[in-house]
């Protein structure tokens, strides 16, 4: 497919951090993770920063794990998330927890909520033709003024819209999480895993595009049960919706191994050069256990660059078997976020979802 040529002095633009207040729209897999509730609200709440005019019902399920998919994992490898059998379900879920949430929000005005794709590209093998996709399509062509799309989910319906109209290209800056950094070698992660074709079109097409890589990035995003207890619980009612879902999740010490075990080969696979002959003598017992809020990552962004420290950099290949591929300068740029500054992203976020 081709897509239109952007100029250097356009992504410098489009990539450097806005002043001001921000067009944005928001596509979200909003009820497979806690992480997409807090981000959602936060961005909400954010009203003197972020003009929200559209949220967006993204497809999540479990058949990244089932399927015999580049990476080689099987479904053992997934991580403590809710899971749906078919992207459609997932998707519908998603749209009605956006609706729930909004109605705990209580907002003045609240912002129309679509549904996404019911399919993966991966699975149709070309653009997803949905209400989501045709709504950004016609909000990114409807202004000279930037839509930026913040993004924390598969990306099916944004590389659909892109895909469908590639003219949005030169409308919009995607602000997506996904993946991990490119010094990791692979990029296994589950919003990237869903639809490889989709992450793709992100890294290929041209598209303005702010990177959020998960490990040693947005990983730093995590709470405690005790703090949200503190700063949330019974603060609001938002707050105290928020902190039950993690707090009903609460682990214990049962699943130390597990964890450890998970990590080293699923999201941090090849990060050690350990025979396991070796790994399998040591066991994890205890755990202090957390739970990483990741999407807020996105919004932290949005609302003040410098809380997540960010570089130009060529963009990176997503080679088959979930492999990366360091980009040349000749390619494209992107903003890879490097850092997050997780007690200022925290103390933001608490104050605003605890009125």
């Amino acid at each position: 497919m081709s897509f239109p040529y952007l100029s250097k002095e356009l992504y410098r633009q489009r990539l450097m951090p806005k002043t001001g207040k921000m067009r944005v729209v928001i596509d979200t897999d909003a009820k497979n993770e806690v992480d997409d509730q807090f981000a959602i609200a936060w961005a909400l709440r954010s009203p003197e920063r972020l003009q929200v005019e559209a949220i967006y019902a993204a497809p999540f399920s479990q058949r990244c794990f089932q399927r015999e998919n580049e990476s080689g994992l099987n479904e053992t490898s997934g991580s403590l998330v809710n899971m749906a059998d078919s992207p459609r379900e997932g998707m519908e879920a998603s749209y009605q927890e956006i609706l729930h949430l909004l109605s705990l929000l209580r907002l003045d005005k609240e912002p129309p909520v679509y549904r996404g794709s019911t399919e993966y590209m991966l699975d149709v093998g070309g653009p997803v033709d949905s209400d989501a996709a045709r709504d950004l399509i016609n909000r990114a062509m409807a202004s000279e003024e930037p839509l930026y799309v913040m993004a924390i989910g598969a990306a099916t319906n944004v590389a659909s819209a892109i895909e469908m109209c590639p003219e949005i290209i030169s409308k919009i800056v995607v602000v997506w999480l996904g993946g991990q950094p490119v010094e990791f070698g692979q990029c296994i992660e589950f919003n990237l895993m869903q639809d490889v074709p989709a992450a793709r079109c992100l890294f290929e097409s041209g598209v303005p595009l702010v990177w959020i890589p998960c490990m040693t990035v947005a990983s730093l995003l995590s709470v405690s049960g005790e703090e949200l207890e503190k700063r949330l619980l019974g603060k609001s009612e938002i707050g105290t919706y928020l902190s039950n879902i993690v707090l009903e999740n609460f682990h214990g010490d049962g699943p130390a191994d597990i964890m450890a075990k998970m990590q080293r080969t699923f999201y941090l696979k090849d990060q050690d050069d350990y025979p396991d002959g070796m790994v399998n003598q040591f066991h994890s017992d205890h755990l202090a256990w957390s739970r990483i809020i990741w999407d807020i990552s996105t919004a932290g962004y949005l609302i003040n660059p410098l809380w997540t420290p960010s570089k130009l950099i060529p963009a990176p290949i997503i080679l088959d078997g979930l492999r990366w591929q360091k980009g040349k300068d000749d390619r494209h740029p992107i903003r890879a976020v490097r850092y997050v500054l997780r007690d200022l992203i925290f103390g933001d976020m608490f104050y605003k979802l605890s009125k």
